[in-house]
Order: C-alpha cells, then sequence, then structure tokens
C-alpha cells in the first residue's frame, strides 16, 4: 500500500510550509490526483485519517481530493479530447501521435491554516 507512504510525505510537506508560514493548525489540505496518477483515494483518504492525528498541528485536518480527469492531445491535427490511458488514438484523425496533458498528477493544491 504506498498510499501510506504518500500520506506520510504529503503530511510532511504540509508540517513544513505551516510551521515555516507560523500557522498554529492545519484546517484543510486540498490536492489534485490524476486518474492515471496510480494512487487509490480511498486508501489515501484512509491512511490519511489515520496518521493525521499524530501531530497537534494537523489532527484536526481535512482532506480534499480534486480528482482530475485525463485530457490529451493529438499533435498531428491539434484535437484535445478525454482518455483513459496513454496510447490512445485520436478520434478526429485516429493517429496515436498524442500527448497527456493532464490526469497524472499528484499535487499538494492549496492548503489552508489558522
Amino acid at each position: 500500500m504506498h498510499e501510506l507512504s504518500i500520506a506520510m510525505e504529503i503530511m510532511d510537506v504540509v508540517e513544513k510550509e505551516a510551521v515555516g508560514h507560523g500557522a498554529r493548525r492545519v484546517k484543510v489540505i486540498h490536492l489534485r490526483i490524476g486518474d492515471l496518477s496510480g494512487v487509490l483515494i480511498e486508501s489515501l483518504s484512509f491512511c490519511f485519517e489515520t496518521i493525521r492525528g499524530e501531530k497537534d498541528l494537523t489532527k484536526d485536518a481535512q482532506l480534499i481530493i480534486d480528482r482530475v480527469p485525463v485530457r490529451i492531445l493529438c499533435r498531428p491535427c491539434e484535437s484535445e479530447f478525454a482518455g483513459d490511458g496513454f496510447l490512445v488514438r485520436c478520434p478526429s484523425c485516429e493517429g496515436l501521435d498524442t500527448e497527456l496533458l493532464q490526469g497524472d498528477e499528484l499535487s499538494i493544491a492549496e492548503i489552508e491554516v489558522d
């Protein structure tokens, strides 16, 4: 379950940022997780709930996850479309020269603190 190590790393980053800005507590952590990131959102949420109480700074923090759908660009015809994988055929020109625009991210988008 690599979601536990991801949750721990998120908490480390959040704690460093919060302390660096003089925060007394973390209220909300906003994440952006792409559909192709390989992260199981339910598992990550469970791991977060399990470890958030380990530090006073994060014990009441909420986790909000924004799922990022897959968007792909066809280079030859410059069409942009939704996808569900890395290798896809363009629905407009049926070309295979495509580029993943979004959908593989895993990032902390925002941290709300007091």
